[in-house]
């Protein structure tokens, strides 16, 4: 959060639902099958804004400090993601742009890495980046290597999607 504000931009940590028993921070969304036609996801960890885009764009990152991992048969230093915060990080990317930003203290040391990087949800798509998966302490998990991610200060670079109520002139 301080990052961000050393950016220009702003950031706040995602609450919980009063009246709700859980107390693990949510959002909501539609549902097709529920009798409401809503129902309530796990959110992710910040919101955020960043300088020169509209007042009330934001955007959500799930912020893990995470272990470094080498692998040495392959070359490459990678983390761990159990397959169920991926999923948890796709439902909310349905509705928001959402990042996975990473902590590793240890990578101040290591040549072409920073301690604070992160990676559009969007692009962990299979598609776009195939990520390995293997079993850890028998949770499907996936290793996802350093490479994929970015310097956190080149968060603000990233292109977002076009404003949806921008009242501006359609492009012809």
């Amino acid at each position: 959060m301080e990052l961000v504000a050393a950016m220009g931009g702003t950031a706040q940590s995602l609450g919980t639902v009063p009246g709700l028993a859980d107390q693990t921070p949510r959002f909501s969304r539609p549902h097709k099958t529920s009798e409401t036609g809503y129902c309530f996801s796990v959110s992710p960890d910040v919101v955020f804004t960043l300088p020169d885009h509209p007042k009330g764009f934001a955007a959500l990152a799930q912020i893990k400090v995470r272990k470094l991992y080498h692998e040495r048969s392959k070359g490459w230093l990678h983390i761990f993601l159990d397959e169920s915060e991926l999923h948890r990080m796709n439902v909310a990317n349905q509705f928001y742009d959402v990042f996975f930003v990473i902590h590793l203290p240890e990578l101040t040391s290591v040549d072409g890495f920073h301690d604070w990087m992160w990676i559009s949800v969007d692009s962990m798509k299979e598609q776009e980046n195939p990520l390995i998966k293997r079993k850890i302490r028998g949770k499907p998990t996936f290793l996802v290597p350093l490479n994929f991610f970015y310097p956190l200060s080149d968060i603000k670079r990233k292109s977002h999607n076009a404003i949806a109520n921008s009242n501006s002139t359609p492009a012809s």
